[in-house]
């Protein structure tokens, strides 16, 4: 192989190069080119496998040359090189965009994720789910799943990709810990990877959530359907009230990208975040602290063990996302802290009045068994104010904004509605909030 190689003949790799990305790898089917003097047909598949094969003999992880490739040219100029070698060895002349598409699928299968990119880099991608290396389906917007074509040649390289999604995360694959749920970054987008692995199934599955790469803001969600103007003006007065928040919903209804819209509206200062991955983009002056899953011998810390890291640093507003009803020791200490700070909650569960305070009521209860009802009690009274959320024929709505109000009982709350999706339509319900907000009295109508 050359040990040299000129900057100026490397493949234009931003924004032209990645652009190929866009088309690599949408089937299996063999593009085919013609090799050894005309001797032997070659795949473009099968060059892209040599150019890897050869990169990996060359370089392996230590080598001082790829320790200091430390940005995406570099390291095209190296896989180049390999590339020229296998194209010479195999005497194969490509035309520029076919050389393109080989060292392009060289380099996401060696430091990217492999077909997944091209998913990546399409905004209107929202989930991708894999079942094995054979089966994959892909979600636009928040409709139905679309089957997609195989994305991986085999198990090896869909492990070998999963595994650098979770080291990039900040873990591992692991026999003890089969079930995971963790953050990363792809391209300028979040990324949640949930992932359960055998012995609890019989295959390595992933649901990829992809969420977009900038944060929309309360009049974004009003042009898109999201909410109304009316509905834009309240929930922006509550979240810059000094009162508890809680939105509530559903896998894939629309909370993170609710809660990263109202997150934006907050004071920077003393606002610390307790995330399980990391999926939130938070104000530049917010501390975040998210869960970690065990590597190596380096023990994990829980999201309950963050949340009371959380509390030690006395912050002025706590955010957690996402709140499970099986996990009723982690909040515990924010009901039990007479002195808790505000706090703000996404919460994992149904949107409906009744099933939604039963579950409450349960989680606050078996979080300490021994004052259940004080802790109903003070959960209710340190989030007052529900936000839900709902996925609605593939269209994220907020369903309805409540507050609970001590009405009738000291003891027992009634969940009254301020805002209710009726007919398809969000409206006021006549009801007028028991915390003060900034709101004029004409806002009311």
């Amino acid at each position: 192989m050359s040990d040299h190689s000129d900057d100026n003949n490397l493949p234009e790799f931003d924004p032209d190069y990645r652009g190929l990305r866009r088309d690599a790898d949408k089937g299996r089917e063999p593009q085919i080119v013609v090799g050894r003097l005309g001797r032997r047909m070659v795949s473009l598949a099968a060059l892209v496998e040599q150019v890897e094969a050869a990169f990996l003999d060359e370089y392996d992880a230590d080598s001082p040359a790829l320790l200091e490739a430390d940005t995406a040219p570099k390291r095209v100029k190296l896989i180049l090189e390999s590339a020229e070698y296998v194209f010479s060895v195999e005497s194969v002349t490509l035309s520029n965009k076919e050389r393109a598409q080989v060292i392009s699928r060289a380099y996401s299968n060696l430091f990217s994720y492999g077909s997944l990119d091209v998913y990546f880099l399409d905004e209107s991608v929202t989930t991708i789910a894999l079942d094995g290396p054979d089966k994959a389906a892909v979600r636009y917007g928040h409709g139905e799943f679309t089957p997609v074509g195989p994305l991986f040649q085999d198990q090896a390289q869909y492990e070998r990709i999963i595994r650098r999604m979770l080291l990039d995360a900040g873990s591992e694959l692991r026999p003890d810990q089969p079930i995971m749920e963790v953050g990363l970054t792809a391209g300028q987008r979040p990324v949640c990877l949930n992932l359960v692995a055998p012995p609890v199934t019989m295959q390595l599955t992933a649901d990829i959530r992809v969420h977009p790469p900038t944060v929309p803001s309360l009049n974004d969600l009003v042009d898109t359907g999201f909410m109304t103007n009316k509905a834009a003006e309240l929930l922006r007065a509550i979240i810059t009230s000094p009162h508890g928040v809680m939105v509530v919903g559903e896998p894939v209804s629309g909370k993170t990208t609710l809660l990263n819209t109202l997150v934006n509206l907050l004071p920077e200062k003393g606002l610390v975040a307790v995330q399980r991955a990391g999926e939130l983009r938070l104000p530049a002056g917010a501390t975040n602290l998210v869960a970690r899953w065990p590597v190596g011998n380096v023990p994990g810390v829980t999201f309950g063990e963050q949340i009371s890291h959380a509390l030690g640093d006395e912050p002025a507003c706590l955010l957690l996302d996402e709140v499970r009803a099986d996990e009723p020791h982690s909040i515990a200490p924010l009901l039990e802290t007479p002195d808790s700070p505000r706090q703000i909650w996404s919460f994992r569960g149904t949107v409906f009045a009744k099933r939604l305070q039963s579950a409450l009521g349960m989680l606050a209860r078996r979080a300490d068994f021994g004052q259940g009802e004080e802790m109903v009690r003070a959960l209710y009274e340190r989030l007052p104010f529900v936000l839900s959320v709902i996925n609605l024929n593939g269209q994220l709505r907020l369903w309805s904004v409540a507050e609970w109000q001590f009405r009738d009982s000291p003891d027992y709350p009634t969940y009254v509605l301020l805002m209710q999706t009726e007919s398809g339509e969000l409206k006021f319900t006549g009801e007028r909030p028991a915390c003060d907000l900034p709101l004029p009295e004409t806002f009311w109508g």
